[in-house]
């Protein structure tokens, strides 16, 4: 027979769908719990499964399960009450008992001022009941965050400057939340759809990652009007004023972008990493050749790959199967033992390279390649392309 910590479960288990129910105005209550009522044919033992059973019920609580019993004649147990039904009567019933009544209070509190002033952000709520249950201490702010961004879409101004009755890190600390709410209350014209970053997708300002950018011709950094030969730049600065170069260079190691050769109409860029995404905000590069160098492993081909879902026309330096080869027994070393999946935009000998650094978790630096053997292969490249001006200077 089914007994109080069985009913208890049964009860935690109904309140998603209670919540639900409550959503949509449908009536959810009195409530019968399915289980099994089966006394116990040891005699004992199923006096003592009746008496658990009621001494836990809302008969003898003032809340929780009620029992509606039966009188039956048994030949084990004689003529004797039992369980025929149990049922939460009420809501209170259930939420005491499964210790959710102040919780619930926050949820409904929540909803009735989410739905009565943005009626759209309901989809999200019934998705997203206990999320609503964390926001509920937040709210306030939640909805002022909304109320502004609706009055000024796009505002360009950082998270802390909006003139909001919130802490500095409000926004910064609820971005999952205001991400989702935003996006289905906003009118099209204020986000970027296809901006997964919080502030750029809303137009906020944000602190831009510095792309490292040096000038392989004084001609170039002559027309940029440029101080320094290299210098460190705003992402978005650096995409407002297009550069007259005919290639660009992309380097990990950034004293391997000091230590290249000077190269006719070309910069180098680095110390992205991971970040090298980011230079889809760059569209002018678009327009010229690129050429990316990065370590010879896992993770610098899972980078070229990456890159070259922005950029297709993107080419490798020093990043085949033949130059692994060449190098592996001379400087080869143990990579950080990651493997990875087959990559999606990498040439065959690149795949193939790749295949052999995840199955060997092998390592080849590209600072550890003699400059020698990086300028022959830079002046092979750079001999064999377009436009035929570029050229290493001597």
């Amino acid at each position: 027979m089914i007994g109080p910590e069985e009913i208890r479960q049964k009860a935690a288990n109904l309140y998603p769908a209670f919540q639900s129910a409550w959503l949509d105005n449908i009536a959810f209550f009195p409530r019968v719990i399915p289980c099994d009522k089966t006394v116990d044919p040891n005699l004992a033992v199923a006096i003592e499964s009746i008496h658990r059973l009621r001494s836990q019920s809302k008969e003898q609580l003032g809340y929780g399960y009620s029992i509606e019993w039966e009188g039956r004649n048994s030949r084990t147990h004689g003529r004797n009450r039992f369980p025929r039904k149990i049922t939460f009567e009420t809501p209170r019933d259930l939420l005491k008992l499964i210790g959710k009544e102040h919780e619930f209070a926050r949820f409904t509190a929540a909803v009735e001022r989410i739905r009565e002033r943005y009626p759209q952000l309901v989809p999200w709520i019934r998705t997203h009941r206990s999320n609503v249950v964390d926001a509920a201490s937040e709210l306030d702010g939640l909805l002022h965050v909304v109320d502004y961004l609706i009055a000024h879409p796009r505002p360009d101004r950082f998270a802390r400057e909006l003139p909001l009755p919130v802490d500095t890190k409000f926004i910064q600390r609820n971005r999952r939340i205001l991400r989702a709410w935003l996006d289905l209350v906003l009118p099209p014209h204020a986000i970027r759809a296809d901006e997964e970053h919080f502030d750029r997708r809303f137009g906020l300002r944000y602190v831009e990652p510095l792309v490292f950018v040096r000038c392989l011709d004084e001609e170039v950094q002559r027309q940029a009007n440029w101080p320094w030969s290299d210098c460190a730049l705003p992402l978005h600065s650096l995409a407002a004023r297009p550069l007259i170069v005919e290639c660009a260079l992309i380097v990990e190691n950034k004293v391997n972008l000091l230590t290249l050769p000077r190269i006719t109409g070309a910069i180098a860029m680095g110390g992205l990493g991971d970040g090298v995404l980011d230079l889809r905000h760059i569209p002018w590069l678009s327009r010229i050749p690129i050429w990316y160098w990065g370590d010879l492993d896992v993770n610098g081909f899972e980078i070229l790959s990456r890159l070259r879902t922005i950029f297709p026309h993107v080419k490798s330096l020093l990043m085949s199967e033949e130059a692994l080869l060449e190098w592996r027994e001379r400087i080869g070393a143990p990579g950080n033992g990651r493997t990875g999946a087959e990559l999606p935009n990498l040439a065959p000998d690149e795949s193939r390279a790749f295949q052999i650094c995840s199955a060997d978790n092998l390592r080849i630096e590209q600072e550890r390649i003699p400059q020698l053997i990086v300028e022959t292969r830079l002046r092979e490249v750079l001999s064999a392309s377009r436009p035929e001006s570029l050229r290493l200077e001597t």
